[in-house]
């Protein structure tokens, strides 16, 4: 069936008159038997039928049996340590912040220098963040638990242990999780007092009383931070009763490197 035109035109000779129903209903089945027709001509398209996926990679299947992998980017991320001035940093670095948290590097950049402190909302001159953060820094017990065999009766000064700082590390104030005991307490004498000592410095003590027996007492005026090769000891300030035996403490320290 043709098209059956109205008026006369690049399209051909048209009647002159208004067409009836039958004619545009006409116009109409020609046009949707062409499309008809092309369609059936198409070959049939490449469409994507399923996608898959692994750890670094995902796969597209497509409708003519064929399929596409492209790989996927894994971010290596590695901890560099706490956050420091005048310091370069690289994208996916991981820093440390003292009292803050773990934040993740996002765009290459150099800290700026001394005093300048962390800013976790910095940015760089596009207005691109430099940090994410990732999670809180929480107090990483670090305790050093000391055993000294046998009587501790020693001479005012004398040394009852000693150890080596291996990491940066803290101890707080008072005596939240500070034990001593012995297995052999006092029975009779004046009180036993061992000082805490930093580089042979004092910085607290513990003291067992005939009235505490084996349990000591620890006396720890201020906050300490030892660095990396700093002594802590245990050295008698008084002590006069040979039958005390068996010492067992713990010193609470925390961890300060990350």
């Amino acid at each position: 069936m043709a098209i059956v035109y109205v008026t006369t035109g690049a399209w051909g000779t048209g009647t002159g008159t208004p067409n009836s129903a039958a004619q545009i209903d006409g116009n109409f089945y020609d046009l949707d038997q062409q499309i008809v027709t092309l369609n059936a001509a198409l070959a049939d398209g490449k469409r994507i039928d399923t996608v898959t996926y692994t750890a670094n990679s995902m796969t597209f299947h497509f409708t003519d049996g064929t399929t596409q992998t492209i790989p996927l980017p894994v971010a290596t991320i590695s901890y560099v340590g706490p956050w420091t001035n005048s310091t370069p940093y690289a994208r996916n670095q991981m820093v440390s912040v003292p009292g803050s948290g773990m934040y993740q590097v996002l765009v290459d950049h150099t800290t700026p220098a001394v005093p300048a402190a962390f800013d976790p909302s910095a940015t760089d001159g596009s207005g691109n963040s430099l940090y994410s953060f990732w999670m809180p820094l929480y107090d990483v017990n670090y305790d050093a638990a000391i055993f000294v065999p046998g009587s501790i009766q020693r001479a005012a000064g004398e040394l009852l242990f000693e150890g080596i700082a291996n990491r940066t590390m803290r101890l707080k104030s008072g005596n939240a999780h500070a034990y001593a005991h012995l297995d052999i307490g006092i029975a009779s004498g004046t009180n036993i007092i061992i000082s805490i000592q930093k580089n042979g410095s004092a910085i607290g003590t513990i003291t067992f009383t005939i009235a505490g027996g084996q349990t000591g007492t620890f006396s720890i005026p201020a906050q300490t931070d030892f660095a990396e090769g700093d002594r802590y000891s245990l050295r008698i300030t008084q002590s006069d009763n040979a039958a005390p035996s068996g010492l067992s403490v713990t010193v609470p320290f925390l961890r300060t490197d990350i």
